[in-house]
Order: structure tokens, then sequence, then C-alpha cells
């Protein structure tokens, strides 16, 4: 490899990390960590769970940012950053979330079509 494909290919690695890639849509993503008032519009999606034996269960909102990082991104699961929980703990409940449908229930809560690219994209606010 060539001294600057190997330079390319560390730059784009590196924007990559630094969460300066851009989407392939020309949609708006929703705000990464999600904000209070986002996390209002699907909190209740996520049903309360009371158990007190074993390790602490990982907030749903942290789960739910780490999922939806790896879609903003595009990114294979191995390579979620170690800010979020582990990732065998966001794919199990990703896979639980996204059986049950309420993957779907949030894409349609949190507000990705606004303003000039609702019209573009022909979404509805």
């Amino acid at each position: 490899m060539s001294a600057q494909k190997t330079l390319n290919s560390m730059d784009s690695h590196v924007t990559q990390l630094l969460g300066l890639a851009h989407t392939h849509s020309n949609q708006p993503m929703p705000q990464i960590p999600l904000s209070d008032a986002d996390w209002a519009r699907v909190q209740g999606l996520f049903p309360e769970h009371a158990c007190t034996r074993g390790r602490p269960r990982r907030s749903d909102r942290e789960i739910l940012n780490a999922i939806l990082w790896l879609q903003q991104r595009n990114e294979k699961w191995h390579r979620l950053p170690g800010t979020f929980p582990p990732q065998q703990t966001c794919y199990l409940r990703y896979m639980t979330w996204k059986k049950s449908g309420v993957l779907d229930q949030v894409n349609e809560r949190l507000p990705q079509c606004n303003g000039e690219y609702a019209t573009a994209a022909g979404c509805n606010s």
C-alpha cells in the first residue's frame, strides 16, 4: 500500500472516530446523546424493570444512544466506542426492541423530518 493511501485511510478513520463523517442521507438525525426533549418523546415505549438481583441494568437511554450512533454512522457493532455500554448488551437490547417493534416506534416519534429537509424528503412533520 502506498504512503498516500495509508494517510487517506488514517484520515478517514480519524474523521469517523471524531464523529465528523458525513451521513449518506439528507435527513437530519436525532442529536446523540438524545436531548431530554427527544428522550421524553420515546421514554414511554420502554417498560420499567425492577430487578434487584445481579448487575444493575443499563439504562434504556444509554442503549438507545448507542444504537442511534451506530445507525447514523452506518457502523458495525464492534466499532462501538467505549463511551457506550458494552456492544453485547447493546446488541441484545437492539434485537429485543427490533423484534417487538419498539425501534420502529422510536423512529416514528423522533423528529427526523423538519425544516427544508422535510419538503425535500417528502416527510410529514
